[in-house]
């Protein structure tokens, strides 16, 4: 069912960041971001012959205001990326056309590793999810213009939130993965190579 792994993933993030994350601005902007997605994603925009989606044209917009706070060099090098992950977003669309036998394989699987994997290893920083979502949702776009015989063009199916959210939440994932090693490795330096201090003992026989 379309739409299934979206809202499963979206409420499920969003009751964590509304009850477990610390009382800060930033947990009440995520919160309210991802119960507006989550309200957006069934309605849709139509002008002309294309068809937007609400939540994923919102979605795109927040995800600019962020990737737009970042100094000139980090943000050419994300926008590159992001251009590099729509790419293979359509090549690995293009070449299910032409091959749909590889669906057997998994279709999630095989319409989400491919952008999720080049994310990775271009990109360490905690940006990553949304540089991610970025690339997708262009590469949609993309997509959808290309492979569209006849008019109208539909752009932000559930299809396409189910792989975009399971894509997000393998990046969170990966990303909570390396912190918790990061911290597991700096407790672990703290309690056994800490230097101990010197006591106040004064050699008597000094």
């Amino acid at each position: 069912m379309e739409g299934f792994y979206f809202y499963w993933l979206g409420w499920m993030f969003w009751g964590i960041v509304t009850f477990f994350m610390p009382k800060t601005a930033p947990r009440a902007i995520f919160s309210v971001i991802l119960l507006t997605v989550l309200i957006f994603a069934p309605l849709n925009w139509t002008f002309g012959p294309y068809t937007v989606n609400f939540g994923l044209f919102f979605f795109l917009i927040c995800c600019y205001a962020v990737i737009g706070r970042l100094p000139i060099a980090q943000l050419a090098y994300s926008i590159f990326v992001s251009i590099l992950i729509a790419t293979v977003h359509v090549s690995t669309q293009a070449f299910i056309q032409m091959d749909p036998i590889i669906l057997s394989v998994g279709p999630f699987l095989v319409q989400v590793v491919p952008s999720f994997i080049l994310a990775v290893l271009l990109i360490r920083r905690p940006i990553r999810t949304v540089v991610l979502g970025i690339g997708m949702i262009h590469g949609e776009i993309l997509n959808q213009i290309r492979q569209a015989s006849e008019w109208p063009v539909s752009i932000g199916s559930f299809a396409f939130w189910d792989l975009l959210a399971l894509a997000c939440a393998l990046s969170i994932g990966v990303s909570a993965m390396m912190y918790s090693i990061q911290w597991v490795e700096k407790r672990t330096i703290e309690r056994y190579f800490r230097p101990k201090p010197f006591g106040n003992r004064i050699d008597k026989h000094a």
